[in-house]
């Protein structure tokens, strides 16, 4: 049997729950297929060549892209840092992992994605920004990750995204010698605000075209004051993503990783009057995702299908053959990935916002592959035709003609709430709640002139610039 055939079989008999006997046949037939995670921060998917974005510099993502599989409709289910890296790591929405906000104690009941790979016998390790709290009461659970501090466990809040460039590099060369399959993630911070990128980039951003979704006045000037630096840092980052696929062929590793780019949510920086993230739009939500694997993965194949963060783990597990616990709301899109369906096994994603620029209890969404709507504990907020407006310049949610969709699908998302279990009742007795309280020092702060469902001005007292900083 080849071994690509053999990866095919052992993903589909995850699905069916034949896993052992795949797996022991797996060992005979040669070691799984490396991998190799890399996420930038806040960087949003209209921001890379392959996207569709005119301004963007990134010959090496369009060029992965390119040997890999591009997604259409990625989406961070709950769109601000710790929240996607805790359904990252546990394959759950955040109303089960805990971190509904940032800094909120993290203590996931489930095997994080790491600790299964490493008891299928990977060797692991992690650079970069890591923004999730480290266990008080366990102080010996690193999530399967090597110690921090330890020579590949680096969790810094460098912006500088070299060093971890450099560390994953060190990584790669002397681990891809071994015997056993690895797995290691880059995290770097850039694009995240502060907007400032590295000398030698920024200037190649004099000329940018302004996003139609940017409306005139404040938010077109904050536009277009940040967007050169937040390209210019999108440049830098496609220069270490670079550097990372040229150390996988001189490895001669290539062709045995499963190479992943993706980020843990995106930016509006001035569309539709608002700054950051921890919105339903297309700007905050939509991440990019592209992934490689030559030996079993088409070259040049665009998935349309909506796709969420907690998918990422058991879908990463299915195609290394690898058993996934109990517990996970993600799905396994490894069948579809390798043509063994043509049907995703979800055809929404779930997205909740407990704590965010609509104050508590937030907004939750549902986005299809077409449509994106979103509701406040109150009414109906948001729907979009993003087949016929992809820019989400036309709210329908009152539009007379538009009633029937708004019903089904209010309805579709209140039935989605109760079978996931979330509630909007949750809250968080922990992080940087108190902030987004009405009239909190950043519930209040994002505005550019366009208001949003129970904003309170902020009394300016501890008032931050342009982001929260997280």
């Amino acid at each position: 049997m080849e071994r690509r055939d053999f990866l095919k079989l052992a993903a589909y008999g995850t699905v069916l729950g034949m896993v052992s006997p795949l797996l022991l046949a797996q060992e005979k037939a040669g070691k799984r297929p490396n991998i190799l995670f890399v996420f930038s921060d806040m960087q949003r998917a209209r921001s890379i060549g392959c996207y569709g974005d005119k301004n963007a510099r990134t010959p090496n993502l369009d060029k992965l892209a390119g040997e890999g599989m591009r997604f259409d409709a990625a989406i961070s289910n709950t769109p601000v840092c710790c929240p996607f890296r805790a359904c990252l790591m546990t394959g759950q929405y955040a109303h089960h992992h805990g971190m509904i906000s940032n800094s909120v104690d993290f203590y996931p009941k489930v095997k994080c994605i790491a600790e299964t790979f490493r008891d299928a016998g990977y060797e692991t390790g992690y650079a970069g920004k890591w923004h999730l709290e480290f266990p008080k009461k366990d102080s010996n659970r690193t999530f399967g990750f090597p110690a921090m501090g330890s020579q590949y466990g680096k969790y810094t809040h460098d912006r500088d995204p070299v060093p971890d460039t450099e560390l994953a590099m060190k990584f790669i060369r002397e681990k891809s010698k071994g015997e056993k399959p690895w797995m290691f993630f880059v995290s770097w911070i850039m694009p995240h605000s502060p907007y400032k990128a590295p000398k030698g980039f920024a200037e190649h951003f004099s000329k940018i075209e302004i996003p139609p979704d940017v409306p005139a006045g404040d938010a077109r000037g904050y536009a277009e004051k940040n967007l050169p630096d937040y390209y210019g840092m999108i440049e830098c980052i496609d220069n270490q993503v670079g550097k990372l696929m040229n150390e996988l062929e001189k490895s001669g590793v290539a062709d045995d990783t499963i190479l992943v780019f993706t980020s843990d949510h995106g930016d509006m920086i001035g569309s539709h009057g608002y700054k950051a993230k921890r919105w339903p739009h297309e700007e905050s939500s939509r991440i990019p995702f592209l992934i490689r694997y030559p030996k079993t993965l088409a070259a040049g194949k665009v998935i349309t299908d909506p796709f969420g963060a907690p998918d990422i783990y058991p879908t990463l597990a299915g195609l290394a053959g690898v058993q996934v616990p109990k517990g996970l709301d993600g799905m396994d899109y490894s069948q579809l990935l390798t043509g063994k369906s043509d049907k995703p096994p979800r055809d929404y994603v779930y997205m909740e916002m407990h704590y965010a620029y609509v104050p508590w209890p937030g907004w939750r969404a549902i986005r299809t592959k077409d449509m994106l709507y979103a509701r406040t504990v109150d009414k109906p907020w948001l729907l979009y035709d993003l087949k016929k407006d992809p820019w989400e310049k036309n709210n329908l949610v009152d539009d007379l003609s538009s009633a029937d969709m708004v019903k089904k699908l209010d309805e579709r998302l209140i039935s989605i709430m109760k079978q996931t279990g979330d509630s909007w009742e949750l809250k968080a007795t922990s992080g940087d709640l108190d902030n987004w309280v009405p009239g909190g020092n950043k519930q209040g702060s994002q505005n550019l002139g366009h208001s949003y469902p129970g904003e309170v001005k902020s009394s300016g007292k501890n008032r931050k610039k342009d982001d929260e900083g997280d």
